[in-house]
């Protein structure tokens, strides 16, 4: 079989999926996998209910494997990731419980499932390397645990970095699983040198689908730091200013990347505006419902539904591929979702507050679907 590589003048809306649907999935083991070490740390949420969770998130990925593998493939490596979170809950449980020869013993377990998981991978697929991905998972856990440390010793000024480099390192994996799976689905149907010339083909380089998939992860970047902005203002965890600062980059951003697209144009700084206003009322929301003013709470959230407003019809502004009246409705969604969980956060019910979240990240990825789309169709009306 002769390996095919991904052309990168020339990613199809195939392979792009792949790679966006595999970059996803880290993100969200990543996600859960923080929700779960800070219930353990610090008694945020009910432990139990987020490891199921976490649970969850490996099982269904295993059965995606199904589409191209055996069921006894699919599973193992479900059971290769549930040991992983299984291994980590142990780590935890020693570390708060100051059984450090326990701790210890349960590192050297996790390396060991990162061995076993590299060489497994390999074994199905001959175009997953065994050297790369031991690297990978090496580098997944070292920084997991690293970030886990942080909440036992509750100092939290490597929090954002670390939680900034393992979503980088979510991409790393995403990449690589993807085009070892494509090289697998593919073998021997194609050689680079046979590709169709650009021109020939609705495609885009590899360059534009990372200017896509960052355009189309805003709104799960906002859920996540939003959360983190909750957690810091309702409970204390990490240092307000900077998790308000990293908030406020992922509206900068996701404005730089759309002017790489669509120009530096009137509706997209009205956009940069209303986004930074909708940051501004719900930090303002929380303090209102932190002092129990009741009325103050009810103008901020008609002030944030006429900030939904203002959002839809500047996304509609920017470009005819996005529809003012579909965004209104994604935008109402994602703000009932958002204001039931500053609720949650208020009441400390965090059983509730996490199938919030659940649903938050599940309309922040069709958000995503439809803000990668707009941007997808529009370079293809340029060339």
């Amino acid at each position: 079989m002769m390996k095919n590589r991904f052309n990168e003048q020339c990613i199809t809306y195939s392979q792009m999926n792949l790679i966006f649907n595999m970059r996803i999935f880290w993100r969200r083991l990543m996600t859960w996998m923080r929700i779960y070490v800070i219930s353990r740390y610090l008694g945020i949420g009910t432990a139990d209910v987020s490891f199921e969770r976490l649970y969850i998130e490996n099982l269904d990925f295993g059965n995606m494997l199904r589409i191209h593998f055996s069921r006894s493939t699919s599973d193992r490596y479900s059971q290769l990731l549930n040991q992983f979170s299984i291994g980590l809950r142990e780590l935890i449980s020693a570390q708060i419980e100051g059984d450090f020869d326990t701790a210890r013993q349960s590192i050297d377990r996790l390396l060991q499932n990162a061995d076993e998981t590299a060489v497994f991978l390999a074994s199905i697929n001959p175009y997953f390397d065994e050297t790369e991905w031991r690297n990978l998972l090496t580098i997944f856990l070292q920084d997991t645990v690293q970030a886990a440390n942080l909440f036992a010793s509750e100092d939290y000024r490597m929090d954002i970095e670390y939680f900034d480099r393992l979503m980088a390192l979510s991409n790393t994996m995403g990449d690589t699983f993807a085009q070892g799976l494509y090289d697998y689905i593919t073998s021997g149907v194609q050689i680079e040198d046979n590709l169709p010339p650009l021109e020939d083909q609705r495609c885009v380089t590899y360059e534009e689908m990372n200017l896509i998939f960052d355009i189309m992860m805003f709104w799960f970047d906002l859920t996540n730091w939003v959360r983190a902005f909750m957690l810091s203002r309702y409970q204390s965890v990490g240092n307000e200013d900077e998790v308000y600062a990293r908030l406020q980059r992922v509206v900068t951003d996701f404005i730089n990347n759309l002017k790489q697209v669509f120009g530096d144009t009137p509706a997209v700084n009205e956009l940069q505006l209303a986004l930074n206003a909708y940051i501004d009322l719900i930090d303002s929301l929380i303090t209102a419902q932190l002092t129990g003013n009741v009325e103050q709470v009810d103008l901020i959230t008609r002030q944030l539904y006429q900030n939904a407003d203002n959002i839809a019809a500047s996304l509609a502004a920017i470009t005819p591929y996005w529809d003012q009246d579909e965004w209104r409705t994604i935008l109402y969604n994602n703000l009932r979702s958002t204001l039931d969980e500053t609720t949650m956060f208020l009441t400390e019910d965090y059983a509730r507050n996490l199938d919030i979240f659940s649903t938050l990240i599940s309309q922040s990825e069709s958000s995503g679907d439809y803000l990668a789309q707009g941007v997808l169709n529009h370079m293809f009306s340029q060339r």
